[in-house]
């Protein structure tokens, strides 16, 4: 789809050459001379990328990007100002513009800028499109995502959430198997019936039968009145076994009456009772391996196995780290009514850092930020103290890169490459000529590399 280029400056030659490059290569180009034209230009055009110079005739820049990132939420704003003024630059991406370029720039490092921008059009669009379809539900959650690993199990939660098969989502705490559960559950026909979590570690073995099916007066010392079960709970809707490793190898059996019959009867009584439930089960344990080792049943692993998720740690979720950061941020901001910011340095050691609490522990950690920082710049003293003590540790504590055992060799290597080239980038305020310099390669060699990471 076309996209529509808002250019917005006093110099008309350079408004005129913008127009000419841009158009040739596809795009729908307007222009504005000054403020009081940029802002009928907005409303008169559905536009998607700005760029706006900080020195127009009429008007403060940096007033104008406020003005226009309060009232265009949807649109990407760039930043164009001469080389004495990067401070400027800087507070223009605090106040919300997406980058910045220093005049004169060349028309390549424009079009890059231009294609990073359309990228995260693109991100924000279908991550739009998603909480269309989960609006019903409180929050996302972390289940936002860019990631190939988390479109996967986006495109089988729409799969099978207009069946009844039995799901079995496994990864570890913290990657967020009961949210998907729900999330599930929310988008099947059965969304008007119950949803009832039972996490099987958190009750003890002698109470967990009685808890899933129920108990007849007099069943055991006192069973004062009948109680129904989980099971009954959830008729007509879905039951969610989380930490379903747990159980033990006895309740297993008649577990799996419940799961592959959808019958069960009540502790102390000999009468059948039917139920219309799905099932959903979660672990963080291996049971494949249980199954192996005699500590799990077989038929009943392959009855909740039907369908499989295998939910990815944060680790392996780089890419969604920062949009994760900013979603969590955002419903601070709206909640405490304050604008907080992350620096580059502070987001590049959040990187780094493994999260072994993965999405959960994320959460947590960003929360404790928006607490204890003293205005609206989030510092690493913020964070939790293990994150603290790693930006101290790390090799390259300004979170440059950090090993991850989960790469190859040269996936590790085109990290480090990565992060040398945007930090040489960044110092050099943007300047593409700079920053090959002061990294020994050619322009073009760095215009090929910055191209080739924005495909991955």
């Amino acid at each position: 789809m076309e996209k529509s280029i808002l250019f917005v400056d006093d110099e008309i030659r350079l408004l005129r050459s913008l127009s000419l490059s841009f158009r040739k290569k596809g795009y729908h180009v307007t222009l504005a001379a000054n403020g009081q034209e940029a802002r009928r230009k907005m409303l008169e055009n559905e536009v998607d990328l700005v760029f706006l110079d900080l020195n127009l005739p009429d008007a403060n820049g940096l007033e104008l990007l406020q003005e226009f990132s309060s009232l265009y939420h949807q649109k990407v704003f760039i930043i164009m100002t001469a080389y004495g003024e990067v401070e400027s630059a800087v507070s223009a991406m605090k106040a919300g513009a997406f980058d910045y370029v220093v005049k004169p720039a060349k028309l390549d490092e424009i079009e890059l800028i231009i294609n990073r921008a359309c990228t995260w059009l693109g991100m924000k669009q279908e991550n739009l499109h998603l909480k269309e379809r989960l609006k019903h539900m409180e929050s996302t959650n972390g289940f936002i995502s860019i990631s190939p690993e988390m479109k996967h199990i986006y495109e089988l939660i729409e799969r099978v959430s207009s069946t009844d098969a039995t799901v079995l989502l496994h990864g570890e705490s913290g990657t967020g198997k009961s949210m998907i559960a729900r999330m599930i559950h929310n988008l099947s026909g059965r969304n008007s019936g119950p949803f009832i979590a039972v996490n099987c570690a958190a009750i003890p073995e002698q109470l967990l039968e009685s808890e899933l099916f129920g108990y007849e007066k007099g069943a055991f010392t006192g069973a004062t009145a009948s109680r129904a079960g989980k099971f009954e709970a959830a008729h007509g809707g879905t039951i969610f076994l989380d930490e379903i490793g747990e159980v033990s190898i006895s309740l297993q059996a008649k577990l799996l009456q419940a799961v592959q019959e959808k019958s069960f009867m009540r502790l102390g009584s000999n009468q059948l009772k039917q139920v219309d439930v799905r099932i959903i089960s979660a672990t963080n344990r291996n049971l494949k391996q249980m199954v192996q080792d005699g500590s799990f049943r077989e038929d009943l692993y392959y009855r909740l196995n039907i369908v499989d998720m295998h939910m990815p740690p944060l680790r392996n979720r780089t890419d969604d780290l920062q949009l994760l950061i900013e979603e969590f941020l955002e419903k601070h901001r709206k909640k405490m009514k304050k604008n907080y910011r992350l620096s580059s340095q502070v987001m590049n050691i959040l990187k780094s850092y493994e999260w072994p609490g993965n999405v959960r522990e994320l959460q947590n950690a960003v929360e404790r930020a928006v607490v204890l920082c003293k205005d609206e710049d989030l510092s690493i003293q913020d964070f939790p103290h293990e994150i603290q003590g790693f930006s101290q540790t790390n090799p390259v504590s300004g979170g440059l890169f950090a090993f991850d055992k989960t790469k190859t060799l040269p996936e590790q290597l085109e990290d480090i490459e990565r992060q040398f080239i945007l930090t040489a980038i960044e110092e050099h305020h943007g300047q593409i000529a700079s920053a090959a310099r002061e990294l020994g390669v050619s322009r073009q060699r760095l215009f090929y590399k910055l191209n080739k990471f924005l495909e991955h």
